[in-house]
């Protein structure tokens, strides 16, 4: 997997079935930005350990795969922290709507599913961000059922996919570590 490549996802999808993953990479994907956007920092390894027992049953990944992952969840950081070409790991455009839109639900869920392991002040946050939560929870009760593939239907998915990647920068600026903290000026 070519780190500066655009993420390809059956490239992805192969990879963790070679492993016996019984995830999809829009799980993956959303669980380590939940993670991320919860608060875990870039040098946190503890990242890990939640990514493991949210989708591995506590077991750590083999080396091929957490290599990937690994480059998956920096890559992820830095597209977010340098608010530049950050986007959903999702079937591709050509893919049936009704699959994209179930991965569009993995992605959702898997998303609220690490951010609430790492935050769980979300009293804290803005009503904005409490709101966004909401409308991402909302998004994992969609149905996939989508009686024909068409113009109206293609773009509810677009504003939904829009809305979630909102969500993920929201929550990023609230919660997540990119912001360095200002040092305090010494006094002498």
């Amino acid at each position: 997997m070519n780190d500066k490549a655009r993420l390809d996802y059956d490239a992805f999808s192969d990879l963790l079935e070679q492993h016996n993953m019984v995830v999809t990479p829009a799980e993956v994907h959303g669980v380590l930005c939940g993670l991320i956007c919860g608060g875990m920092a870039k040098d946190d390894v503890r990242w890990q350990e939640h990514f493991n027992a949210l989708l591995n049953d506590d077991f750590g990944l083999p080396a091929e795969l957490k290599k990937a992952v690994n480059l998956l969840f920096y890559r992820i950081y830095d597209e977010l922290l340098s608010q530049t070409q950050f986007e959903l790991l999702l079937p591709q455009d050509d893919t049936p709507l009704d699959e994209r839109i179930d991965a569009l639900i993995e992605w959702a869920g898997a998303f609220l599913a690490g951010f609430g392991v790492v935050q769980q002040e979300l009293n804290k946050a803005s009503p904005e961000l409490r709101e966004m939560i909401q409308d991402i929870s909302g998004i994992t009760q969609l149905s996939s059922e989508f009686d024909q593939e068409d113009e109206e239907n293609e773009a509810a998915f677009v504003v939904l996919y829009e809305h979630l990647k909102l969500g993920v920068t929201l929550a990023f600026e609230e919660f997540g570590k990119g912001q360095p903290v200002p040092k305090r000026p010494t006094l002498h």
